[in-house]
């Protein structure tokens, strides 16, 4: 019987730890074509050495291996990020076998999924091979490098991960033959964006590095980087922070980081959380403390705080540089002024508000600096119209680093906004966790919230939108708990991604015609949504759009909508039935997973695929038919339905894959087309998913001598012929 590739593959494998270099040119022309030659060619750059390395190329062995999910489940690697909009698409690297790195290789790597980073390789004879000796890995790096576009081996990459395991002799070697980092690579650490994957995984590999590496690894990356200073983002200092009690790490982090994109205040309030004086006198050394009020600040916050070592370092720091008399004099000339103002002047006004000017000389608010729990926000400051609430005026931490925790609480207590009728922008995060807001209006003139704009405003309770609203942001109302009903305007064209996630109270729900995506996760967690009409505008309903509503008893979708996303009504367990109209193309992967009360489904001719268990635990189905112009009917789409009696497959399917109706114990009948030609099992994890396996009392009905009775014979299920016309 011939082999699987899979267990191609192990042979392969076995072979080069266990074999000589002739008994693999044998071995591997037995085998023929082997699609994941990749493990048994790292593993002989790790344990065998040249010979064995030149044996494995010469017979078609490479590095590369097919970007498959089928790929991915066979043999535990990683063939990529399935986001590949927003992160770089790794793979598993098995060339990185020849590093000179244990115990799971470089901490953090992402490439390195499936693979095992030993010492030693035990063989079937009781003996070990051992990790390779420096000068035979030399040998088999200048064989990868002479052949590097056969074998889909990748210098550059070999660079920069010899760098992190700390492997001297492999990253010498590679600088001697002039090997430099991929530009993309360089990029991300000197320039990149935060949705670059490249980015994300310096950042996990650089948290990961022991304190005693973190310079000595970091000066070496910064070398081969021109000495260009790295990439700043508040996630890389979050990362590095906890190692600033290392005063050495802290200044190499200062002076090799762009210090442009640094929140210095914020940067100074985490070293006094940590109470790190030593870390203090350097950003002294830098300038950071020139400034009274900044330093006021830092020492008020200290105090708050109770961190008594750096509170007293930064009032020894204040005794030996301040000049008290001519600071005290300068208060006082303000203090005047402010008493000399009017009520209601730009003055009075600078006391409560932070705002600027922007291109159209109209102000955006930046900042709310007062202690009122029931606010009115200005209409003019002086002679300009506020026309816009800033990112995160009204927010704590999340969108203003240098907010004090007094200010912080102040803001928490907030219970009703006045906004005027000029204001047409309400910027990202503006009120972002005011959990005491209960009123605010939106003022007819706004076009636009902006995402998170009210995020975890959890005692929100009901909101007109603007008629001239044209976008309403991700996460725009993310975990109003307490918001009970919401009108959306006629005139949107969208619902953007969470933007109603986990608002619990949630009953009054009208989706305008105009509405063409409904985002995703728009309204997941909504538990009191009990009806919804979905308009034919419509055309895609996005992954998690609607999951786990669980008291929606009715939903509507009309004709126009094209596709129903991954798990778009997952997990609502009130939903009785569901009507999938003619002009939907695409039934997601779980779009309706463990709606386990969903007694009825229509789905109409013309729907073209149904997804991977897309109706997974749908518990109270009784019968489904299957239109014919469903080419193919994916794994596990109606398994585990528990009570699922029969079902009626039309003529013009064509394919069953694996495990479909898998546990569906009550099911006695499936009606099977001659159309239907592929029957597909499938193994995993040492268990084997039949079509109709684990369904003890189905009797499969089919014409005969077509491929389904076959299929039934093969495999030991009950058959018997359909009616002939």
């Amino acid at each position: 019987m011939e082999l699987t590739q899979k267990e191609k593959a192990e042979q392969l494998q076995h072979t080069v730890l266990n074999g000589s270099v002739e008994e693999l040119s044998k071995i591997y022309n037995t085998l023929g074509y082997v699609e994941m030659s990749a493990p048994a060619l790292g593993l002989a750059c790790r344990f065998r050495g040249l010979d064995m390395v030149k044996a494995l190329v010469e017979k078609g062995a490479t590095f590369d291996f097919p970007s498959t999910e089928e790929i991915e489940l066979t043999y535990h690697c990683h063939i990529g990020e399935k986001h590949a909009t927003y992160r770089e698409n790794y793979r598993t690297n098995y060339s990185l076998y020849l590093l000179k790195s244990y115990r799971g290789g470089p901490k953090g790597a992402r490439c390195l999924q499936g693979m095992k980073f030993t010492k030693t390789a035990k063989r079937d004879d009781g003996t070990s091979l051992s990790f390779l000796a420096d000068k035979e890995r030399i040998a088999v790096l200048h064989f990868l490098l002479e052949k590097k576009e056969k074998l889909s081996f990748q210098p550059e990459e070999m660079l920069f991960y010899a760098i992190f395991a700390k492997d001297m002799v492999i990253y010498k070697e590679l600088k001697k033959c002039a090997v430099v980092l991929l530009e993309k690579r360089a990029y991300a650490m000197t320039e990149g964006t935060l949705a670059d994957g490249y980015w994300f995984e310096f950042g996990s590999l650089t948290g990961k590095l022991a304190d005693k590496d973190y310079i000595n690894v970091m000066q070496q990356l910064f070398i081969e980087l021109s000495e260009k200073p790295f990439r700043f983002t508040e996630k890389m200092f979050d990362i590095t922070q906890k190692r600033f009690y290392n005063i050495d790490i802290f200044s190499f982090f200062l002076t090799h980081f762009r210090q442009e994109k640094m929140k210095k205040f914020h940067i100074i309030r985490g070293l006094i959380d940590e109470n790190a004086v030593d870390a203090l006198a350097v950003v002294e050394g830098e300038g950071w403390l020139a400034t009274p009020k900044k330093r006021d600040e830092m020492i008020a916050y200290a105090s708050q705080n109770k961190k008594t070592e750096a509170l007293a370092w930064l009032l020894d720091f204040k005794n030996r540089t301040a000049d008290i008399a001519a600071e005290q004099e300068k208060v006082d000339k303000k203090l005047m002024r402010e008493l000399n103002a009017v009520p209601g002047s730009v003055t009075a006004l600078k006391q409560v508000w932070n705002f600027r000017k922007q291109e159209n000389d109209t102000l955006i608010i930046t900042a709310y600096k007062g202690a009122r729990t029931e606010i009115v926000v200005p209409e003019k400051i002086g002679k300009s119209v506020v026309t816009a609430i800033g990112k995160g005026v009204f927010a704590g931490d999340a969108y203003k680093p240098s907010a004090t925790k007094e200010q912080i609480e102040r803001h928490k207590k907030i219970r009703k906004i006045i906004l005027p009728e000029t204001i047409t922008y309400i910027g990202k995060g503006a009120f972002h966790e005011l959990s005491s807001l209960e009123e605010i209006n939106i003022p007819e003139s706004v076009k636009e919230i902006d995402e998170n704009g009210f995020f975890g405003c959890c005692h929100l309770r009901g909101l007109a939108l603007s008629e001239k609203i044209e976008k309403i942001g991700k996460g725009a109302f993310y975990n109003c708990r307490k918001l009970e009903a919401v009108y959306i305007h006629k005139d949107m064209r969208e619902i953007c991604e969470g933007a109603f996630y986990g608002c619990a109270s949630l009953k009054e729900l009208v989706i305008p015609p105009n509405i063409e995506k409904i985002g995703k996760e728009a309204f997941s967690g909504c538990n009191s949504l009990r009806k919804l009409i979905i308009p034919g505008t419509v055309k895609t309903i996005e992954e998690n759009a609607f999951a786990s509503c669980r008291k929606i008893g009715e939903v509507y979708l009309s004709e126009g909508i094209q596709e129903i996303g991954k798990c778009a009504f997952y997990a609502c367990q009130n939903l009785k039935s569901i009507t999938i109209p003619k002009t939907v193309k695409k039934i997601g992967m779980e779009a309706f997973a463990d709606c386990r009360n969903m007694e009825a489904l229509c789905i109409c001719e013309g729907v073209q695929e149904i997804g991977e268990h897309a109706f997974i635990g749908c518990n109270m189905l009784k019968t489904v038919t299957i239109p014919g112009t469903i080419i193919c009917v994916e794994t596990y789409a109606f398994s585990d339905c528990k009570n699922l009696e029969s079902v009626y497959i039309c003529e013009g399917v064509e394919e069953l894959n694996a495990g479909i109706f898998w546990c569906c114990n009550a099911l006695r009948e499936v009606h099977v087309p001659a159309s239907v030609q592929r029957l597909i099992s499938m193994e995993y994890g040492n268990i084997v998913y039949e079509v109709f396996g684990a369904c003890p009392n189905l009797t499969v009905i089919c014409p005969k001598g077509s491929p389904t009775e076959a299929y039934c014979k093969e495999k030991g299920f009950r058959f018997m012929w359909s009616a002939v016309d």
